[in-house]
């Protein structure tokens, strides 16, 4: 782990790996531990991955006041510049896709290739989340810590899953559990998420695009990935069939294989 200031922020951050920079941003009370070893171990050995915990979670500071998507991807952009990257490709799930939407936009210049996982434009233009799983998630944030993580995995990944990789997911549990993620945290970014609405800009990023779903999201629907892909000129779709939200834990190797097959055709440099 490595920290540096980001304006008044202290951020964690881990620059891993060797290749194309790659710049990974992750979801709701999610932290840069959350990847998982098998993705992180496999990109590494194609891109330079700079993983990082969003304000209010893992090492990274936790400020109080409202949080917007806009501030984390200055955020991002802020991080960037800490470490003296110019530009990169850049990888985003859940609301870490809202994240690097809004730094695409915001920041055109520093997105070479975008990868935008199991996300949304935002609440307005969006499938929403449906009844039944909203308000799952309402009752297990009431739990405590280790049984809340355990009971996320109820609406993140697919129940083989649960049952067949219960190892991995022992593993994440020991991660989330060493730096939690505050309950203040959640509530503060999931007002963000309300809050961001990106549809009517999606037309202005220009840069290459690859959408990239769970079929069996029960969180984010994935008719979202066809809306993105939809207003996002020029984009690309795919599809990885039989996983959950946490697609990238679910099948690793499909994801590694279609984010290096798409962002290594890009220009170095672009």
């Amino acid at each position: 782990m490595t920290m540096t200031k980001v304006g008044a922020l202290s951020m964690e951050y881990y620059d891993e790996g060797s290749g194309q920079p790659l710049l990974l941003i992750m979801g709701l009370g999610g932290q840069a531990s959350s990847w998982g070893e098998p993705l992180l171990e496999q990109l590494q050995a194609h891109f330079r991955t700079i993983r990082f915990s969003n304000r209010g979670t893992g090492g990274t500071d936790k400020p109080p006041g409202g949080y917007t998507i806009r501030q984390m991807a200055d955020d991002a952009a802020g991080l960037m510049d800490a470490i003296g990257l110019e530009h990169g490709h850049v990888f985003g799930i859940s609301m870490g896709g809202m994240i690097a939407q809004e730094l695409i936009l915001n920041h055109p210049e520093r997105v070479q290739g975008l990868v935008l996982g199991c996300t949304t434009c935002g609440p307005a233009h969006s499938v929403p989340v449906p009844a039944q799983t909203l308000a799952q998630f309402g009752q297990i944030m009431q739990l405590p810590l280790e049984e809340r993580i355990e009971r996320f995995w109820e609406i993140t990944v697919t129940p083989e899953f649960k049952e067949q990789r219960a190892d991995f997911l022992k593993r994440i549990l020991e991660l989330g559990t060493a730096t939690p993620t505050p309950m203040e945290t959640f509530g503060l970014q999931f007002a963000a998420i309300q809050a961001m609405d990106t549809y009517d800009r999606l037309p202005q990023i220009k840069s290459p695009t690859l959408v990239i779903h769970g079929d069996r999201d029960i969180l984010v629907p994935v008719e979202n990935a066809e809306i993105l892909h939809q207003r996002i000129p020029e984009s690309r779709v795919r599809i990885v069939q039989g996983t959950g939200h946490c697609f990238f834990w679910e099948n690793p190797d499909e994801v590694v294989e279609e984010v290096v097959e798409f962002l290594s055709k890009l220009p170095v440099g672009a």
